[in-house]
């Protein structure tokens, strides 16, 4: 079943096609084809003036949601500010959101996630956001996530059942990954129990939760 639907999530951009060629035979983690395929629609639907992403990796979802919010004469109607801690990789996505035409629409910020978040200011506010971070760091940057997301905004995280290990009680996993598996839990539990959002957990890609804020 999944190899049939993986087969109609098909991009239909030539340029991204490309990069994820390129990133699938580098070994870099990317968004899955599904999970692409479900930004798309989100984004699209969204229609956001301004998104955050933490977790930019060689550009992909950044230029991928920036093209949803294009017209049909490819005008770009969206600002990205788009976070990521290694500075080889960020110099690469730069290079691959400029060949994309893009390097005025999305900002790369070099840093570490949750301190660049904790260092924005409330007027910094966003009508989407996409975490695709280290995943320890999820419940971490809760609070900033939260204060950063304007009401009414759309929140989407990627990778939350990391390849199915979230599935096992830390204390039985291997002990490399009891840290990330007890915080993604964590982060499950206080993001679907909080009034604020109204939230789905589903399994496309590695996992994805799609939480929509409360308007005040």
């Amino acid at each position: 079943m999944n190899d049939y639907l993986k087969t109609l999530s098909t991009e239909k951009n030539q340029f991204l096609t490309e990069l994820r060629q390129h990133a699938e035979s580098d070994n870099v983690p990317i968004l899955r084809a599904d999970a692409a395929a479900l930004m798309r629609v989100l984004t699209t639907l969204k229609a956001p003036q301004r998104i955050l992403e933490a977790g930019t990796a060689v550009g992909y979802s950044a230029i991928l949601m920036a093209t949803c919010c294009s017209d049909v004469d490819g005008k770009c109607g969206v600002n990205i500010d788009t976070v990521e801690l290694d500075i080889d990789t960020a110099a690469i996505a730069k290079e691959n959101i400029k060949k994309a035409g893009l390097e005025k629409n999305i900002r790369v910020i070099v840093g570490d996630a949750g301190e660049v978040l904790s260092c924005l200011s409330g007027s910094e506010v966003y009508d989407m956001i996409f975490v695709d971070s280290a995943k320890s760091q999820y419940i971490e940057m809760y609070d900033d996530i939260k204060r950063l997301l304007k009401p009414g905004g759309l929140l989407v995280c990627d990778n939350v059942i990391f390849y199915g290990k979230i599935f096992d009680a830390p204390e039985d996993a291997p002990h490399k990954h009891r840290t990330i598996i007890a915080n993604l839990r964590a982060f499950l539990e206080k993001l679907t129990s909080d009034d604020d959002y109204t939230t789905s957990v589903i399994e496309t890609g590695d996992g994805m939760t799609i939480s929509v804020k409360r308007k005040d």
